[in-house]
Parts: structure tokens; sequence; C-alpha cells
């Protein structure tokens, strides 16, 4: 039975590309194809069940075909149904199919109503894809397509200004824990030698000869996989990104912020655990982060206007449990709060336009004025201090914007100095000098060599960090992009097992999907639209065939698996060693800067308000 579990994402997957042929009028049958391909899918969870509780709860392991293999690296379609995927899989389902069914009269006669169906199957795809996933490969497929379709959902209402700039900021984080998932998988290699399969991990026990010291690994490994758990489940101290996400439909709030995608972090650490399960450090550490969280996100919850807000920061509360259940080793009951919190919320989420309607007329009616706060003793003030911090959310987003966003910004503007032509008189001449390096390492002193990685690293973050500030052409930060991929490939060169095929491998998607987006915008720009950052300008409007066509672009040049650069990047981190810390800091910077700027390039162009004066503006706000 365990051929069978390519079905639960092949199912979905036809679903997405039947969606793809019909137009937004055709709304049974997008609704049709989408709930068939859900029902389906259920269907088969539970004849899936039936063999695995007969065949006395062992798990189903799947091992595809082998898509590559390098030396410390094999990535192949390893599929794991276990306990704790089935669970997760077939509230997952059931839940989809629900609001596949509510969404029909919700999305009725929108213009997004294909769009809106088809990011929900794609979320779906992407959440069995990590609820199935035999090795940390797969699973971080599909962790890069929940982050991608959160984007796209909260952003659904795109004519208007605050979700497009909402959207930004929750991707913004996401890539924050898309690197830290990809070290993690990097760091593994590393230390095992090999991919590692969820079935047969034991912890980290088995060290290749070339670790020295073990003790680092021993905490960078469940660190990083912690990190990413943090952020994806919105955990202290990136609590504050949730309310934001809730600018998208109600529906998809509620599939993603209430019951589902804001859970993946639980489901993580679970499936990681071998990696900290040894380490008391870190039962403590989750088990701190998530009491804090849940003080936070109640004392939040409970002072806040917005009722989407309140459901959010306390579901974001009981996942400060499930965290501490998870430090525990209670990992069953924190996959049953879970079932419980999902279904909760979800109903809560769906019902909270109806809930909020009947509580603003209750207040029209029956008007209590307030009590006036007592502020004479120490408690008083104490409680007054938690009431204005619940309602400022502990300041969470102005804690990451002065230490986390605005740094990179004051650094970027350091260079504000540098035109168009001058970026790439700078850009050219050490490229050219670094490419002859590469090709002729025995010439040069050994001293010199083992200084170039960094030199390079850090010349590419210098106008990956221009383009981070740049207010002007869309077309001149695209392509201070390229060049900082061209001299991240660089700075791995230098490695003395290095291998041109697997730069090759990374150049081919960064290449063409280049060369895709400087169309697009040369097509724009020929055609009379502005193409300037300074603004939003909606092109999606009245350009959707190019605004698809620049997503696909976007998504290849960050790494999404559709290019041969997601296998790419993985290959090069592999050629950084365990002593070369600097370089591995500039390329996680590398990494981080290039999604946020090819995000806000395409977010600035295509999303937000119209820029032309005969359509139709929407409020700053829903």
């Amino acid at each position: 039975m365990s051929n069978l579990l390519p079905l639960l994402l092949v199912i979905p997957l036809l679903g997405l590309i039947i969606g793809f042929s019909f137009s937004n009028k055709d709304e049974r049958a997008i609704f049709l194809a989408s709930v068939i391909s859900i029902a389906a899918n259920f269907l088969l969870l539970l004849g899936l069940a039936v063999d695995w509780v007969s065949g006395g709860f062992l798990p189903l392991d799947y091992r595809g075909p082998v898509l590559f293999r390098a030396e410390e690296m094999e990535f192949d379609l390893n599929l794991l149904l276990d306990g704790y995927s089935f669970t997760y899989a077939l509230v997952a389902t059931f839940l989809t199919g629900l609001i596949l069914f509510f969404s029909r009269t919700y999305v009725h006669r929108e213009k997004g109503y294909k769009r809106f169906y088809n990011n929900l199957k794609f979320f779906y795809f992407g959440l069995m894809l990590v609820l199935l996933a035999g090795n940390l490969e797969v699973l971080f497929v599909g962790w890069e397509v929940l982050g991608v379709t959160s984007f796209f959902l909260i952003g659904f209402y795109r004519e208007r200004y605050l979700p497009v700039k909402n959207a930004l900021k929750v991707v913004s984080l996401y890539r924050i824990a898309d690197v830290a998932l990809l070290l993690g998988i990097w760091i593994t290699h590393h230390y095992f030698g090999h991919s590692v399969n969820f079935v047969s991990v034991e912890g980290l026990h088995d060290a290749q000869d070339h670790i020295l010291n073990e003790r680092i690994y021993q905490y960078a490994i469940p660190g990083l996989f912690l990190l990413a758990a943090l952020v994806k489940s919105a955990q202290f101290p990136f609590s504050s990104w949730l309310p934001r996400a809730m600018e998208g439909p109600t529906t998809s709030s509620a599939i993603f912020y209430g019951s589902l995608s804001v859970h993946i972090g639980v489901f993580l650490l679970i499936r990681t655990a071998p990696f900290w399960e040894e380490n008391l450090v870190f039962h403590l550490l989750i088990g701190l982060f998530g009491v804090v969280t849940c003080i936070t996100a109640t004392i939040t919850a409970r002072v806040q206007s917005s009722i989407k807000t309140q459901i959010g920061y306390s579901s974001v509360a009981q996942i400060g449990l499930m965290f501490v259940w998870v430090a525990l080793g209670l990992h069953w009951l924190a996959l049953l709060h879970f079932v419980g919190n999902a279904m909760l919320r979800s109903y809560q989420l769906l019902v909270s336009p109806s809930v909020l309607s009947y509580k603003i007329h209750e207040q029209f009616f029956h008007f209590t004025p307030p009590a006036q706060p007592a502020t004479a003793s120490t408690w008083d003030k104490l409680k007054l201090t938690f009431y204005m911090l619940g309602v400022k959310e502990f300041n969470l987003d102005r804690f990451q914007f002065n230490y986390l966003w605005n740094p990179l910004k004051k650094a970027g503007r350091l260079f504000s100095f540098m035109n168009d032509r001058s970026t790439y008189v700078l850009a050219l001449p050490p490229f050219l000098i670094g490419l002859y390096a590469v090709y002729h390492q025995d010439l040069l002193p050994g001293w010199l060599v083992s200084y170039l990685p960094e030199t390079f690293a850090a010349i590419g973050l210098v106008f990956i960090l221009k383009a981070f500030v740049e207010r002007g052409s869309a077309l001149t930060s695209w392509a201070l992009i390229i060049v900082n991929q061209l001299y991240q490939s660089l700075a791995f060169g230098f490695n003395e097992e290095f291998d041109f095929t697997q730069v090759h491998i990374y150049l081919s998607g960064i290449f063409i999907s280049g060369f895709v987006g400087i169309w697009v915008l040369n097509k724009l720009n020929r055609g009379g639209e502005s193409t300037l950052l300074n603004r939003f300008h909606g092109h999606a409007y009245e350009h959707p065939r190019l605004a698809f066509v620049f997503v696909v672009a976007a998504l290849g040049l960050a790494g999404f698996p559709i290019t041969p650069t997601f296998i790419g990047e993985d290959l090069m981190l592999g050629h950084i060693h365990e002593n070369q810390l600097p370089l591995l800091l500039l390329i996680v910077l590398n990494l981080i800067l290039d999604g946020l700027v090819i995000f806000r390039i395409y977010s600035r162009i295509f999303l937000g308000p119209h820029d032309k004066g005969y359509h139709e503006v929407a409020y700053r706000s829903s």
C-alpha cells in the first residue's frame, strides 16, 4: 500500500492543473474540480488508514526515484505515513474540503475566484508534501510552497494597499524560516555525510570523521530547526505577523492562520525530535518559548478590538502550549491539542463576520459606559502596564523593524552613491578577475585563495544591499539580483572539491528566470508603463498574463523548486567548510535579501492600487 502514497500528491496536483483550464466565470467547474480532488484524497487516506492499522501501525515508507545524487546529497521522492502525518493529513483534508464548500458562496463573483481556488489547492499540495515527507529535502519543497501560497492569499485583494503591504511583511519573516530550514538541512548533510530519512534517523550519534567539534552541531542543527518552527508558528518574538496575515479572505485565514499552516512548526519539531530529544537545554528552550508565547499572546488577545486579531492571538497562545507538550515529550498530546485547536479556530473565523455584526448591534442598543480604571495601587498600575503592552502587541513589530530590517536598510544606503553606470562598472572587473582566479587557482598564492570566497560573497552582498534600498528602476534592481547570484557562485568556486557541473545547475535557473524577468519589465517599459519602485503600480489589473509570467520568473530566481537552482543551492552550500563561519553568514544574508528584493519588485510593479486614474481605487485597509 505504500506505493499509493504518491497518489496523495498526484490527485491535488491534477486538480490544480485542471483548475487552470477554466475561466474565472466557470465557478461551478472550478468548484467541482477542487472538491472532487480533495474528496478523492480523503477516501484514499481512509483506505491507507485501514492498511496502516491492520499492519500493526507500522509506518508506510515509499522510496521513489532518485532525482539527483551528489557526494553528500541524494534527492529522492521519499514519502512516509505514520501516526503523526496521518492525523495531520486527515484533519488538513477535512478542513480544506470544508473551506472549499464555504468559499463557494464567500468568494462568489469575485474577480479572483479562480485564483483563490487554485491557491488553496496549491497550498493543500504543499501541505501534503510537508506532512508526507520522508526526508528533509521533500519537506523543504512543501515548506516553500506553503510560504508562497501564504503570500498570494494574504495579498488576494491585490488592488488594496494594506493586504499587499502585509503580505510583504509576512513573506519577509517567512524568508528567515526558509533559510534557517535550508541551513539545517545543509548542516545535517555535513554531519551525517548523506541525506537524512526520518524513518531511519536515531539522533546525532553517527558523525563523520571530519567533524572537529561535535558539540557545536548538537546545538546548531536543532537550533536552526527551532528557529524555522518559531517563525512559521508565530511564536515569540515573531508573533506579530499573524494578525497582519488576516488581511486575506476570512476563509483562507481560517485554513492558514487558524488551523493548518500556523501549526506546521509543531509538526516540524516532532519530525526533527531525534536531533534534540537527548539535549536537555533544547527541551527547556522549546518549553520557555512556548510559555512566553502563551502569556504574551493571551494578554494581547484579551485587549484587541479586532475579532480576527483576537482569534489569531488565541490560536498562537494554544500553539505555545503545544510547544510545551513537545518539550515535555508528550507528542501525542500536542497532536490531540492540534486537532481541537484547528477545528475550533476554523469555526470561529468562519462565523466571525456574523458574530461581529451581532456584537455591534448589541453595543449600539445596550451601551454601558466603561468604568474609570483605578490607578492607586501598584497592582492597578501593573494591570494598566500589561493592558498597554497588549494593545501595542508588545511592540514586536517595532522590535523587528529596529533590530532586523532597519540595520540592513542603513547598510544599503551606504551605497546610494552608486548609479546604474557606476554599478555595472564596479561589478564587471571584480567578476572577470574572480572568474579567471577560479580557473587558474594554481597560479595564485595559497593565502590569497583562502580569502577569496569571503571577498566575493561580500562583494555580492554589496550589490544585493543596493537592490534592497533601490527605489528607482525595477530593471536595475532585478539586474543587481542576477549580479549577486553570479558573485555567490564565485564564492563557492575555490573549494578543492569544486565541480563546475554543480555551479552550472545553480546558474541555469538563474539565467533563465533572470532573462524572462528582464523581458517582462522591458515589455512594460515599451508599453509606456512605469516600473519605478517608489510606489505600487497594480499592473496585474491590465497585464494579468505578464504578472503570471513575472511571478514564475521571480520564484525561479528566488530558488523555488521549479528550476534547477533549487537543487543547486543545496549543492553549493555543501562546499562551505565547518571553519568558514564568515562565509556562511555572508551567504545567509545574501539568500535572505535575495528573496525579499524579488518579492518586493513583484509587489511594487504588479500589485497594489492601480496608478491610472480611470480605475477604481480601494481604501488603504479592508
